[in-house]
């Protein structure tokens, strides 16, 4: 009788529960514990919540260990305070994922082979997905099973959404991705909102890549050791569009904020305002050598703002404003190469486009001779730049062996990176080469010691508008930057403040 009696309440219960539309995965089986696999529990609360018409996935406070859950329409997984989904280290736990809807990914996704898509959350083609909460996604990307190498497959990412519309990732702890945090491809109205990623446990672990329309990512905190935010384009013909990224807080081992690589398809309508640039909280778990001449600052990113188009797409209508970048190696990186410009499926070469940027209101220090720079490659011409409202705290210390501006090789098919011209440049503050269009106005050198190398060096540059640009040198004094401090080769319509020089 008290058998009969207490399994009608329990039924009870749990109809008047999942009647709210809150399913929590306790009483589906799952287990607090840490040890006990959880999938299929909170799989079928998943799957029980999207037949109902949608509702919410309960991980209340514990430790529930997990491989791949798959989230379906109208699914929200609440984390509540204290609770931690903690991936499996078993990679039997992770099955092989075959994208649907976006087929290139078995063709050419990146390198031409076979992709299996492991994630701890996986989802694609769904519509109406959040994960919000106070708790802890845990990828346990630290574990020994894991560590394969810099671009070792088959590590699961710890969410992968693809083709997904209305995508809400709000407030929780993202930590130890095997692979990159956090992954959306191709989707359409990304919401990303407080959440703080801590992702040092393993080999090229981005914080967050998106490749997809309609996003906004605000008020983050984005630690990594690969890059912390990068944009990338991976299809021909499909930018990564309208996206906004602000007030948020990055750190890199690599780079802090980057488009590209891959950029196939090209960015357009980016703007990155009100962030943050500062040191990692782990200095190079990953022991990048520090065999690099003239670097001072440990941790330090390679770049703090990184825009890349090599691989045959367009980049236009970018804004950066009003961003704080502390303990970097090369402040702004803006490069248009010619790495892949026919990919495997295309049948014509793709010519790449940088054009119409501003960069505005940056305060940034630089820890090597890898100045900040803007390149195309010849024949091909970033345009219309506008940079302006820029404070440069260097290290200076260049010396006139450095001032060889045939030297600098032209790398075009090279991987994009500071370091693809070598570990120092001729110029101290910008390098610029193959622009057709830029106007710098107000800008503040500072450099710490004395350097014999230019201040700006244009090399094949048509109609630069140069204004207020001062600099400090080592002995303390600023100075209005002088004609013979910029220096010019095959460029041409160059002006200085009110005086054309050129």
């Amino acid at each position: 009788m008290y058998k009969t009696l207490y399994l009608s309440l329990f039924l009870l219960f749990h109809v008047l529960w999942v009647n709210a539309g809150i399913f929590d995965i306790t009483r589906y089986g799952a287990r607090p514990d840490g040890v006990t696999i959880c999938t299929r529990a909170i799989q079928q609360a998943i799957n029980d919540c999207s037949k109902a018409g949608g509702g919410t996935i309960l991980i209340p406070t514990g430790i529930f260990y997990t491989g791949t859950i798959y989230l379906k329409d109208r699914v929200t997984l609440y984390l509540d305070k204290g609770a931690v989904l903690s991936g499996s280290r078993d990679s039997a736990d992770y099955p092989a994922n075959s994208p649907q809807t976006l087929r290139c990914l078995d063709t050419h996704f990146p390198h031409g082979g076979p992709q299996r898509n492991f994630a701890l959350i996986y989802a694609e083609g769904k519509e109406d997905i959040s994960i919000l909460g106070e708790g802890t996604i845990n990828g346990n990307g630290d574990y020994s099973g894991w560590q394969r190498g810099d671009n070792a497959p088959n590590r699961p990412k710890l969410i992968f959404f693809i083709s997904c519309r209305k995508v809400a990732v709000k407030n929780v702890s993202l930590v130890n991705s095997a692979f990159w945090m956090e992954d959306y491809l191709g989707c359409d109205g990304v919401e990303i909102e407080g959440i703080h990623v801590i992702n040092h446990g393993n080999w090229n672990v981005d914080g967050i890549d998106i490749d997809s329309k309609n996003v906004i990512v605000r008020g983050c905190f984005i630690d990594s050791d690969d890059d912390a935010i990068c944009l990338k384009s991976y299809i021909r013909d499909r930018p990564c569009e309208n996206v906004t990224i602000t007030n948020c807080v990055v750190a890199s081992n690599c780079n802090a904020i980057k488009f590209g690589t891959p950029g196939y398809g090209g960015f357009k309508n980016i703007t990155v305002t009100n962030c943050t640039v500062s040191a990692c909280t782990i200095d190079q778990l990953r022991q990048r050598e520090k065999k690099y001449p003239n670097i001072t600052a440990s941790p330090a990113s390679e770049s703090g703002v990184s825009l890349e188009c090599v691989d045959g797409g367009k980049m236009d209508g970018i804004t950066i404003d009003n961003i704080t970048i502390h303990s970097t190696l090369t402040p702004l990186f803006i490069r248009l190469g010619n790495r892949h410009a026919k990919m495997i499926t295309d049948t014509a070469t793709h010519i790449p486009c940088l054009r119409n940027v501003i960069i505005s209101n940056i305060i940034a220090d630089g820890h090597s001779h890898r100045t900040s720079s803007i390149t195309g490659f010849p024949g091909a011409y970033v345009e219309n730049v506008q940079i302006h409202h820029i404070i440069l705290d260097l290290d200076g210390g260049g010396s006139i062996a450095e001032r060889n501006v045939s030297s600098v090789k032209e790398n075009d098919e090279g991987y994009p990176s500071p370091e693809m011209f070598g570990q120092s440049l001729p110029a101290s503050a910008f390098f610029i080469r193959h622009v057709n269009g830029i106007k710098i106005d107000d800008v503040w050198i500072n450099l710490a010691r004395n350097d014999a190398r230019y201040a700006v060096v244009l090399d094949d540059v048509h109609f630069a508008y140069l204004r207020n640009l001062y600099i400090k040198n080592g002995d303390g004094k600023t100075r209005i930057i002088a004609p013979e401090n910029i220096k010019m080769s095959s460029s041409e319509e160059v002006y200085l403040a009110d005086g054309k020089i050129k």
